[in-house]
């Protein structure tokens, strides 16, 4: 599934979460403080963030196991096939290969995916440029106005630094008066500035210049340019969802009324009527701003001011258990949004390609074995701790496992005991499947041997998808991304994994680097084992993956021993309809006969 459409889905999940949010900021709005009310909004914009975090970075998988098995359902996965070890030989027909693939059509998914890619870009570039104007028109303003000095205004500078002292700012906000705004503001990350309406110490008694001076530094003491510049940012993401716009409006209604509390804090709840007596004057001459623009201003909608209003009325005093009530509504609020990052991270792990670390490495044209198709090879000689790499592009590009996942199922399988070393055998459950093999009872080997996709999904619907993937991140298999259902994660979907890693990966398991049990080890060794070759004994699975009745993918991964060493390897083809596992253990068997 690409990005854009698993960040579409994501959008659904965001608004339910905002639905649950919204819910739980009116239950609790009695019982917690105005400011932890504001802040939940910080812990909402890390839910928007997560679709943009790789995978697995925030992922709870008690949560997710539990639900996935309510929502998953039975789905045909794209059957591999594999190896028959026979007899000592170097060709697929005497191996006895038998590589089966089915194909699924994905033209109108990806015609999706692309339309809806193109809109989505096209509308972030017109509301960045909506954006950037603003900006702009916030310079313009800024550029037009006269800052206020002791020269220039002396009681009004006065009575703003007063306020400056009075909430112990240290830093120089600096003041400026424009005659192209009709209410105050403030802005700036780096440089913060408050704007007010020019002659407003004419229009304004100066108890009133106080409450609103105390507002507009008060945003600046909340930092809150950084989250009006951050909702800036989302908006441009999310333009598309008017949930998330409804969710900004509430956002600033909940900024003004958390500053408007600190002022009452600060002057004390005596003066809260005199304060709320301000808004009321001046709410005549307070029009609200543009919608997308990082500011934080006085005014604003008369819906929300007459709601400050009474927000002030029913001030109450923030008493230790109200402070207390507010931090338990944030950790719910986390915990909630945590519960939620299953569904909420649609990169699953952007990064496509694997950083290969290997010191001793030596490339290698080995093309004429591919006939002109794409692919590559990798071998590690685990004894000297070299690797031979052909086309080393693609053999740290990340593509789907298809079945050669199966070693790793059911290891992860003898792990949790779903199955053990001496009992294996998974009964079949009468369901007739094309290939004639799958129709009968299978162990490990049979499984393996067969391609047996059934029995390596009931492994994994057993070990479940805490424990899987609490594996999968454990030995660091590719982008550990589970999340295209525990029945076929690994069939041209989710899962991804390249070459180098194969081998790297083969080689850990051989050498128990994960300290796993080492009967589980060996039965899983077993299972692979081809045949008595002249080089050694061979060991290997294949995979085949295609779309829309065509290969795409062709994997042949396994380790050969020698007498004195074990070499790990694997072959990966692409995009040809030679990709195919049958076709890429033949020349895997021929490179090793001609360079070992």
């Amino acid at each position: 599934m690409t990005f854009s459409v698993r960040f579409l889905l994501c959008n659904v999940v965001m608004s339910i979460l905002l639905g649950i949010i919204l819910l739980f900021k009116r239950i609790s709005r009695k019982h917690s403080t105005a400011s932890s009310q504001y802040h939940i909004w910080y812990i909402f914009m890390t839910a928007l963030l997560l679709p943009f975090i790789p995978h697995g970075q925030f992922r709870p998988d008690q949560l997710l196991m539990r639900i996935q098995r309510l929502l998953e359902t039975e789905s045909a996965s794209a059957a591999d096939t594999y190896f028959h070890g026979t007899e000592n030989a170097y060709s697929v027909s005497s191996l006895g290969v038998s590589d089966l693939a089915a194909s699924v059509d994905s033209t109108a998914f990806s015609s999706l995916s692309v339309c809806f890619s193109v809109i989505w870009a096209a509308g972030c570039i017109v509301t960045m440029l909506n954006f950037l104007y603003n900006i702009y028109k916030i310079y313009r303003i800024r550029k037009s106005a006269y800052p206020i000095t002791a020269e220039s205004e002396p009681d009004l500078y006065r009575e703003y630094l007063s306020c400056i002292k009075e909430l112990n700012i240290k830093r120089n906000v600096t003041l400026y008066a424009s005659c192209s705004i009709s209410s105050p503001v403030s802005y700036g990350l780096i440089r913060p500035k408050i704007m007010i309406p020019q002659d407003m110490d004419i229009v304004l008694p100066t108890r009133d210049l106080r409450y609103i001076f105390l507002h507009e530094l008060q945003h600046y003491k909340h930092k809150d340019t950084v989250l009006n510049y951050a909702s800036c940012i989302f908006q441009i993401i999310y333009w598309f969802n008017p949930f998330i716009w409804h969710a900004f409006r509430i956002m600033r209604r909940d900024r003004e009324i958390a500053c408007d509390h600190s002022v009452i804090r600060t002057v004390g709840k005596e003066h809260a009527a005199s304060y709320g007596y301000t808004l009321i004057r001046y709410a005549e001459k307070l029009r609200r701003n543009a919608f997308l623009c990082p500011l934080s201003s006085l005014g604003g909608e008369k819906k929300v001011i007459m709601q400050r209003i009474r927000e002030i009325a029913d001030y109450k005093s923030e008493s230790p258990i109200r402070k207390f009530r507010g931090v338990c509504v944030l950790l719910l609020s986390a915990v909630l949004v945590y519960a939620a990052s299953p569904f909420l991270t649609a990169s699953a792990s952007t990064d496509s390609t694997y950083r290969f670390l290997g010191e001793n490495t030596e490339s290698i044209d080995l093309s004429s074995y591919f006939n002109g198709n794409k692919g590559s090879f990798v071998l590690y000689d685990t004894a000297e701790d070299d690797y031979v790499i052909y086309n080393e592009d693609l053999s740290t590009r990340r593509v789907s496992p298809d079945s050669t996942f199966k070693i790793y199922s059911g290891l992860f399988a003898l792990e949790e005991g779903v199955i053990t070393p001496d009992s294996t055998i998974r009964t079949w459950d009468g369901t007739t499947y094309s290939f004639d093999s799958w129709n009968q009872d299978q162990t490990l080997a049979s499984a393996m041997q067969n391609s047996t996709n059934w029995y390596f999904q009931e492994l994994d619907r057993q070990t479940g998808y805490a424990a899987l993937r609490g594996y999968y991140t454990e030995i660091g298999y590719g982008n550990c991304d589970l999340s295209g259902g525990i029945s076929d994660y690994w069939a041209e979907s989710t899962l991804k994994i390249s070459p180098a890693e194969q081998v790297v990966l083969m080689s850990d398991l051989l050498h128990n680097k994960w300290g796993f049990d080492p009967g589980n080890i060996q039965a899983v060794k077993d299972s692979l084992f081809i045949s008595d070759t002249s080089m050694g004994k061979l060991y290997g699975k294949t995979g085949t993956g295609s779309e829309n009745g065509r290969n795409m993918n062709g994997w042949f991964v396994g380790f050969l021993e020698t007498g004195e060493n074990v070499y790990c390897f694997a072959v990966n083809m692409q995009d040809s309809e030679d990709a195919s596992g049958s076709t890429a253990s033949e020349i895997a068997v021929n490179i090793l006969h001609d360079i070992l």
